[in-house]
């Protein structure tokens, strides 16, 4: 089962390099509507979009507050609950393989930490798929593959936490309230099924947790939502434009809010001119 495990995480990682790669290499080529993209190598690119990912225009959303301060909290929670879980994923990661740091209040602290980030996280991608699919605004265009990412890190997480709560449920270890999200899933987990049936359950919700992990890898060079590393890169070409004085540091912000508005005051004008071109 863990040889399988690892094939699987292998092959995720494989495929979420090799989709990246071959994106940032014709970003690099100017192939795209940017060329001043060229001559950048891949390299650099792929440092400059590591970088800008954990700049303040990205953890806080800066770009999407002046447009909706909802949305801005939304995207705040996603991107805030899957940094932390992350590195918490590369912590916990670190600490069985190589060196062991986490241990006594640290490690009821660092529990803590990821269980609110997790529900940040949750909540964040609850309400992206809430307002895509139910309370959808009028102005929003839907596609198929809208969803899918922000479903499967949803699942991600919601199973995450059912593994955390049978695992508590089980073996009820000390300290257990310092999981507050996963000690309530244990709490509810016990009430429902029976001690001799949480080890197969561990196992199958377990295996499904981490295929879903394992497709949300994999899928993200191929959707929609590659943008999230692509979209550091433009706001790095953004910035550096406003920094030579080519464009008012506003300049796109305005442009595209007052797009925005007009589309919502015209909306009779808009499908019309949907149907003539």
């Amino acid at each position: 089962m863990i040889k399988v495990f690892y094939v699987l995480a292998a092959a995720a990682i494989i495929i979420f390099v090799l989709g990246f790669w071959g994106k940032i290499r014709i970003w690099s080529k100017g192939m795209d509507a940017d060329q001043e993209l060229k001559g950048m190598g891949p390299i650099r690119l792929i440092w400059l979009s590591i970088i800008k990912f954990f700049s303040s225009d990205c953890m806080f959303a800066k770009r999407v507050f002046p447009r909706s301060v909802i949305r801005g909290l939304m995207l705040m929670g996603i991107m805030w609950g899957f940094t932390i879980l992350f590195l918490g994923t590369a912590g916990r990661t670190l600490n069985y393989y190589i060196v062991q740091f986490l241990e006594g209040g640290i490690w009821l602290l660092f529990s803590l930490i990821l269980d609110l980030a997790g529900f940040l996280l949750l909540v964040g991608t609850g309400f992206g798929l809430y307002r895509k699919y139910i309370g959808k605004p009028e102005r929003m265009v839907k596609s198929s593959q809208d969803g899918i990412l922000l479903g499967l890190l949803f699942l991600v997480v919601i199973s995450g936490f059912f593994v955390e709560g049978i695992r508590i449920a089980a073996l009820n270890p000390p300290a257990a309230d310092w999981s507050p999200v996963g000690f309530a899933c244990g709490v509810m987990i016990k009430k429902l099924v029976g001690a001799e049936a949480l080890k197969p359950l561990y196992i199958g919700v377990w295996t499904i947790h981490f295929l879903f992990a394992f497709s949300f890898i994999a899928y993200i060079p191929f959707s929609k939502y590659e943008h999230i590393f692509a979209a550091q890169i433009s706001t790095y070409l953004f910035e550096d434009k406003w920094k030579k004085k080519e464009i008012p540091r506003d300049w796109v912000f305005q442009e595209e809010i007052a797009q925005r508005r007009q589309a919502r005051q015209n909306p009779a004008n808009q499908r019309h001119q949907s149907k003539t071109t």
